[in-house]
C-alpha cells in the first residue's frame, strides 16, 4: 500500500483545476505579469467540489477513483491547504491527503493510511512522484506562487482548443529551492487564456530538456457568480513517457461554503 501510495515545478493544477475571475488586462504584460494574473485568478476563499480521478494507458482498462476535495485560503490570503479523501474504490476507501502550501515552495504533505492507522509524511524530495498511480505528482496537487519561478512571456498565439482567444505562451523555471526540491521538471510551459488567465495548456519538461507531460484544461463554468470566478471542471494530463493519461474531473463545485479550519488538520485527516 505504501509503495503504491508513495509512487500529481509548476503546478498543473495551480493553473487549470482552480477558480479565475474575468480579468482585463491593460498594456503589454510581461512573463511575470501574466503568472501574477494567473496566480490572483486562481485564488478563492474557500471550494468544496466531488471529484473522479481516472487513469489509463494503452492496452488496459482504466480505473476510476472518486473523492472528495475540500480547500481553503489560509491567513495569509496567498498559501492554501486542501484536503482529499478517497471514497473508491473499496480498496482505497478512506485513504486521504492533506496538502498545506508554505513559503519558498516548501509544502508539506501528508498520508493517512487506513490499513495502518498511520499518517506518513510525504518529504520534499518525494513530491514530484506519482499521485495515486495517476500522471500527476504531489507536487501538481499544490500551487506554484509566482516568485518561487522566473517567467518569460515567449509568445502570444491563438490558445490551442479556442482560438477565438489568443494565449500568453509562458516559460516557468523553478527559482526557490523548495520549488526546485518538490518537482523533477527542468520548465514548464503554460498558455495562459488573455480573457480569464485559466489555463488553456500546459507542457512539463523533465530535468533533460526533453517534453515530459501535457496538460488541457476545459469544461470551464462560473462557480462564483458574486466574484466572477471560474474553473476548469475537465484537467486531462498525458505522460508522455509512460503513455500513461488522466483525467481530473469535478462537479458539484461549491465556493464560500464556510469549511471550518478543523479540516485541514491531522487530527481530522485520520477521520475515517
Amino acid at each position: 500500500m505504501v509503495a503504491r501510495i508513495a509512487k500529481l515545478g509548476l503546478a498543473l493544477l495551480s493553473f487549470a483545476a482552480l477558480a479565475a475571475p474575468s480579468v482585463a488586462s491593460a498594456g503589454p504584460l510581461n512573463g511575470r505579469d501574466v503568472m501574477q494574473k494567473n496566480e490572483e485568478a486562481r485564488r478563492t476563499r474557500e471550494m468544496l467540489a466531488g471529484s473522479t480521478l481516472t487513469i489509463g494507458q494503452p492496452g488496459e482498462d482504466s480505473k476510476v477513483k472518486s473523492f472528495t476535495m475540500w480547500r481553503k485560503l489560509a491567513a495569509d490570503g496567498i498559501h492554501s491547504r486542501s484536503l482529499t479523501r478517497f471514497a473508491t474504490p473499496a480498496e482505497v476507501r478512506g485513504e486521504a491527503i492533506l496538502f498545506e502550501e508554505n513559503a519558498n515552495g516548501e509544502n508539506d504533505v501528508q498520508l493517512y493510511l487506513p490499513r495502518f492507522k498511520k499518517v506518513r509524511r510525504v518529504e520534499a524530495q518525494s513530491q514530484s512522484s506519482s499521485f495515486m498511480g495517476s500522471a500527476f505528482s504531489y507536487s501538481d496537487m499544490t500551487s506554484s506562487q509566482t516568485d518561487d519561478y522566473k517567467h518569460t512571456l515567449l509568445r502570444s498565439e491563438p490558445c490551442p482548443n479556442d482560438t477565438k482567444v489568443s494565449c500568453y505562451v509562458v516559460e516557468s523555471i523553478a527559482q526557490a529551492d523548495g520549488a526546485k526540491e518538490r518537482t523533477s521538471y527542468s520548465k514548464s510551459v503554460g498558455w495562459i487564456r488573455s480573457d480569464n488567465f485559466l489555463l488553456a495548456q500546459g507542457e512539463c519538461y523533465d530535468k533533460g530538456g526533453a517534453l515530459w507531460k501535457r496538460v488541457v484544461a476545459s469544461d470551464i463554468h462560473e462557480i462564483d457568480p458574486a466574484a466572477h470566478k471560474f474553473m476548469a471542471h475537465t484537467v486531462r494530463v498525458d505522460d508522455l513517457k509512460s503513455k500513461r493519461f488522466s483525467i481530473l474531473t469535478f462537479r458539484d463545485v461549491k465556493t464560500n461554503a464556510g469549511i471550518p479550519d478543523s479540516t485541514f488538520t491531522p487530527q481530522n485527516l485520520s477521520r475515517e
